[in-house]
């Protein structure tokens, strides 16, 4: 049985007055989520980490070494991209497994890899071919110095932060609801839409995480740590669809502001638990 909702959805009056409860509940619980599963996992993340830095380096290393042929080198970068798409990819897909509470093993490597790697691959492509034209038109407009150019940087700049908010979906959405690609670019977008103020606190979140590995040398937590994160938050936000659909009778747009987030994640709450800083450490001493 679900503990009773901390706020009270037939009140639209607490939610105009601005009442974040539904929000704060959601978010809370899902940064305390993210937190744990990565630290249940940090050798395995640690492991894919290494593995993103490795096709990198190794992808800018077999770029240099060949300019001396341009076409060659240009190809090492594009299959680079292409192989961090599909690293990416199949990191996906088991993060998916652990923000549902299950474990993988190396059979589940190898078939998340057969599963993912054409779709993975497309993705690193048009990742990289979004970052090059954008890298491109913008300083290109923008060094125009009139009224065209500035007006074309500008929404070349405000595209790119859609389709970055948007695509940053991609990933959980191809291991967790679909596995049509263009069906999940296009769910991406739609998330987004929906929900463009937790897609964005996502993409700060994600610049906190980055910081952090950083200081880390990306190896924690890095982009699978990131990838985690995502896995983790799209699972909880599939939890407001299956509500709505569950409630055809309300208002839909008082139903989105009044989603019943205590009451959704008590299972998940009961499951992950709460844990002392010596659980953290010395967890076979509780």
């Amino acid at each position: 049985m679900r503990k009773p909702d901390r706020c009270n959805r037939n009140a639209p009056n607490i939610v105009k007055s601005g009442c974040l409860c539904y929000y704060t509940v959601m978010i809370g619980f899902f940064i305390k989520k993210a937190f744990y599963d990565g630290w249940d996992n940090l050798l395995s993340i640690l492991v894919m980490n290494v593995a993103i830095l490795a096709v990198a380096f190794g992808g800018w290393f077999l770029a240099g070494a060949t300019l001396f042929f341009l076409p060659l080198s240009i190809f090492m970068l594009v299959l680079s991209a292409a192989a961090e798409g599909v690293l990416f990819l199949t990191i996906s897909a088991l993060m998916a497994k652990v923000s549902k509470y299950e474990s993988f093993s190396a059979s589940d490597i190898g078939e998340a890899f057969g599963a993912s790697w054409k779709h993975g691959a497309l993705f690193g492509l048009l990742i990289a071919a979004i970052v090059f034209v954008a890298s491109v038109a913008f300083p290109y407009y923008f060094s125009l110095g009139n009224m065209i150019g500035l007006a074309l940087s500008i929404v070349i700049f405000w595209v790119t932060v859609v389709v970055a908010l948007s695509l940053q979906w991609f990933l959980p959405i191809r291991s967790q609801l679909d596995t049509n690609f263009v069906k999940c670019l296009k769910k991406s977008f739609i998330i987004f839409f929906d929900n463009p103020g937790f897609s964005l606190f996502m993409f700060l979140y994600s610049l906190v995480l980055t910081v952090l590995s950083l200081v880390m040398v990306m190896l924690m937590p890095g982009f699978a740590g990131m990838i985690l994160a995502h896995n983790n938050a799209f699972r909880l936000r599939m939890y407001k669809y299956d509500w709505l659909e569950e409630h055809p009778e309300l208002d839909v747009r008082e139903a989105r502001k009044s989603v019943p987030w205590a009451e959704l994640l008590s299972e998940d709450e009961d499951t992950v638990g709460h844990r002392t800083l010596k659980s953290f450490i010395f967890p076979w001493k509780d």
